[in-house]
């Protein structure tokens, strides 16, 4: 029974859906293939490929990321079929194109994901039977035309969302925050209605936390590739974490409205409470299915924003005009509000970003006109985040052997051009499949690499048993598409779930599909051997060049990337000091490309290296499917709120401010962020911090909030994110990260 509860239990964790997507577009491109009287091959991979990409989410981003793979894809069987002779020009050629690709994962999250893909398909042409132009170039449109094919299938006719059960389970936090508050009174003292009112706070305390809990499994569960990097997680983090300041500000609310015994000052709090409610009830609808309008009604200028930002502010500037010095409860309810209308404004940008599937860009409510003003007026814009310059920043910014990503391409360039040696030395048959294994093997980390190779040689050899006694039973090749189907079924259902099986069933998919001739049975044992070979090379490689530890080096890319936006803040201080007293263009972008960009650059840097890092520990099975998956989440909050840092300092340091009490201000952000890195780096390292003797994480007071202006308010939101920023480091310290 127990044997049966765990089979029951381990099928319904499979994608399913993703599964039966990828058979269906396998299927009918092999079927036209052979109705045709064409090989099957090439279109049955595009189609595969196609649908093992997709990571849900909008459909812009879905589609750039199909295209990618299925023209770098093109591009890499027909570069690899011309290449292959001189021997000394295969060499060169391939070990460029791996490093190229994968250096390229740096660039755009498009590469990131496709990458691997693509250098798979490469080493299929180099070890396919055509090596001729118009051979290439025919396998190529084959493999385009099964790729588009299948990515019509996905996009129009079966969407895939990986991330409704993490949607699905943040809009609930959204919906329980506005049920309680829409319920809110003003009750008399030591009544039932107090005691009845209190019970239900509690309640909701409960039920809140086992919410957010439960929501932060379902972020961290999520079968997508590149999480981390992926714009709904992202976004997703942001407004769980929201919700969580959204509902301390709920009880305080409540607490307030408790202790308060006049009617004027009651009838503030329910008005503002009256305002939350609406807010809440609005992002949670939002988030339960896509909004007719894609979410524009979010952004700056559009009804929602209006309605619950704009109109908010004007009304606490109403009360705050109209507030007497004497009523400190009123006073401490203004800053309150403009607490949670940034968080709210926040939370409105993460809904957009979720739909839309464009990166957030700081803003503000009534002051986004100034802040537009403001740029403007300095003629300095901050780095928009798309476009070739954000690319060549990114390359910039990792050219250099400090880089994860760096090492990880020369690690692939020396690992690309050792199995082209390989396979012309031993003269391996099909060694082609050598090489895609050390490719898909070697990781950035030891631990990745090893752990990846036990499961890819353990999943071949069992699946290379598999194949064997199909291919020795099949007799025709409708047999071969029937059971290449049902092998690709399975392969992308449990693609997420454990590698282990995913390549179980990967190896009899292909070699079917690469068989021969009909009954030879014997081509499995090519592929069991070519896996352990390559499986060889791949922890050969990482041993020898840059080893480095996974789970020390995660922590320490989080403090390092603590330690940058430290490093940002400070520079922009010394830029708007620089700048004081000069109102010149020239003197001020040169003061821009010598102060701000490189420590923008360190910022993008290490981020990068950290959502890398990141990306490849939440694909790993153990850790989706074990009950340590809310562990991840904190690192992933930490890896979104250092992005979002960055972004803020960059429109802060634009607008520029003559404050001292703001420059102050920063000041103490500096330091709590750099406390931060050295707390997280000390766990690390395990041994004691050098500040022991500053305030623990998240003790920080938030400072009052000053005159509202465009730089104040942009101060305010870069006092919340590291806030949230020493919160999580505190859980990850705690969690013996």
């Amino acid at each position: 029974m127990r044997w049966y509860l765990r089979w029951s239990s381990a099928l319904r964790r499979l994608h399913w859906e993703r599964g039966l997507r990828a058979g269906i577009a396998v299927l009918t491109a092999m079927a036209v293939c052979r109705a045709l009287g064409k090989p099957m091959g090439w279109a049955a991979l595009g189609g595969f490929e196609a649908i093992l990409v997709d990571n849900g989410g909008p459909y812009r981003s879905r589609l750039t990321t199909m295209l990618t793979v299925l023209v770098g894809g093109a591009m890499a069987c027909v570069i690899a079929s011309l290449s292959t002779t001189p021997f000394w020009l295969s060499v060169l050629v391939t070990a460029g194109f791996c490093f190229a690709v994968t250096f390229g994962r740096v660039l755009a999250n498009q590469l990131a994901s496709t990458s691997v893909v693509i250098l798979v398909l490469y080493f299929a042409g180099y070890g396919g039977e055509s090596h001729t132009l118009y051979g290439a170039l025919g396998n190529a449109l084959s493999y385009v035309l099964g790729g588009l094919w299948a990515a019509g299938f996905s996009l129009v006719l079966w969407p895939l969302d990986p991330f409704r059960p993490a949607r699905l389970g943040v809009s609930r936090c959204y919906g329980m925050l506005a049920e309680f508050t829409s319920q809110v009174h003003a009750t008399q003292p030591d009544s039932r209605d107090r005691q009845a009112e209190r019970h239900r706070m509690h309640e909701l305390q409960r039920q809140m936390r086992l919410s957010i809990e439960s929501a932060r499994t379902a972020i961290g569960a999520t079968g997508a590739r590149i999480t981390a990097r992926t714009q709904r997680a992202r976004s997703l983090t942001v407004l769980l974490e929201t919700a969580d300041l959204l509902f301390a500000g709920t009880i305080r609310w409540t607490e307030l409205l408790e202790s308060s015994s006049d009617p004027h000052d009651q009838a503030a709090i329910e008005e503002a409470l009256e305002w939350m409610e609406g807010a809440e009830k609005t992002i949670a609808v939002a988030l339960e299915s896509r909004p007719a309008d894609g979410a524009a009604s979010f952004a700056l200028e559009g009804s929602h924003s209006i309605q619950h930002l704009r109109k908010r502010e004007a009304a606490i500037k109403t009360l705050e005009a109209a507030m007497v010095p004497s009523d400190p409860l009123i006073r401490h309810l203004v800053q309150e509000e403009r607490d949670i209308l940034l968080n709210i404004e926040v939370a409105f940008e993460a809904i957009q970003a979720l739909w839309s599937g464009i990166e957030p860009s700081s803003r503000t409510t009534s002051s986004g006109a100034e802040i537009r003003s403001s740029l403007l007026a300095r003629q300095v814009r901050p780095p928009s985040g798309t476009g070739w310059q954000s690319m060549l920043d990114a390359a910039r910014a990792n050219w250099t052997t400090r880089s994860i990503m760096m090492r990880h391409a020369l690690r692939m360039l020396v690992v690309g051009a050792a199995d082209v040696l390989l396979m012309k030395m031993v003269h391996v048959s099909h060694g082609g499949w050598l090489a895609m294994t050390s490719i898909i093997v070697l990781q950035p980390t030891s631990s990745g690499t090893l752990r990846r190779g036990a499961q890819r040689v353990g999943g071949t050899i069992a699946g290379g048993v598999l194949a064997a006694i199909l291919a020795a039973a099949i007799h025709s090749q409708e047999g071969i598409i029937v059971v290449v189907t049902i092998t690709s079924i399975f392969t992308l259902a449990t693609y997420a779930i454990d590698y282990g099986w995913y390549a179980f069933f990967l190896t009899p998919t292909f070699v079917l599909l690469s068989l021969p001739h009909l009954r030879d049975w014997h081509f499995a044992g090519v592929r069991i051997g070519n896996t352990v070979l390559g499986a060889a090379v791949a922890v050969l490689a990482m041993r020898l060049l840059w080893p480095e530890r996974e789970q020390v080096e995660m922590t320490r890319l989080l403090a390092r990337g603590a330690q940058a936006d430290a490093e940002y803040v400070r520079a922009m201080l010394t830029f708007w000091r620089t700048t004081d007293s000069t109102h010149h263009d020239a003197a001020r972008v040169d003061a821009d490309r010598r102060l701000l960009a490189p420590s923008r650059r360190a910022c993008g840097l290490a981020i990068n290296d950290a959502e890398e890092a990141l990306d490849r520990i939440m694909l790993e099975p153990q850790v989706s499917l074990s009950n340590q998956i809310p562990k991840w989440e904190p690192a992933l909050t930490f890896v979104t709120y250092l992005r979002r840092m960055t972004r803020a300092v960059t429109t802060l340091a634009a607008l520029g401010c003559d404050d001292e009490e703001l420059r102050g201000r920063a000041s103490l952000v500096i330091r709590r962020m750099e406390r931060v890195a050295e707390l997280m780096t000390a766990s690390a390292e395990r041994r004691t911090p050098s500040l022991s003797a500053e305030p623990g994480l998240g003790d920080s007071e938030a400072a009052p909030a000053g005159k509202d202006t465009p730089a104040e308010h942009q101060l305010r939101r870069l006092e919340r994110q590291t806030g949230v920023l020493e919160r999580t480091a505190k859980t990850l310290i705690e969690q013996d990260y």
